[in-house]
């Protein structure tokens, strides 16, 4: 069984991953897909920390949280692509030192 310390390794993991794609690279969906890797992370780690709660309360929201944290996610990943789309159509580039050409 995975436990609870090899899960909060894998959230840090994927954390520092997620950071990387967004500091180290300029375009643009490769900086969504880092978020989205964060928001994983983070989503792993909540339910890490919740399976060792006595609380049953506290136990089902950590079970229904990450599912609502996804959605969410995909929402603002549209989002994002969407702006992207918009983007590439005006400057045929996906560079985020070109998103300020969106402004006009």
């Amino acid at each position: 069984m995975i436990e609870q310390l090899h899960l909060l390794i894998l959230a840090v993991i994927l954390f520092g991953v997620g950071l990387y794609a967004i500091l180290g690279k300029r375009n643009v969906i490769k900086i969504l897909m880092g978020i989205e890797i964060m928001t994983i992370a983070i989503n792993v780690a909540f339910i890490a920390l919740g399976t060792d709660i006595a609380n049953e309360t506290f136990k089902e929201f950590t079970q229904i949280f990450p599912l609502i944290s996804l959605a969410v996610g995909a929402a603002v990943i549209a989002l994002g692509l969407a702006i992207v789309i918009n983007n590439y159509r005006h400057t045929n580039s996906v560079d985020s030192d070109e998103m300020s050409t969106l402004k006009r």
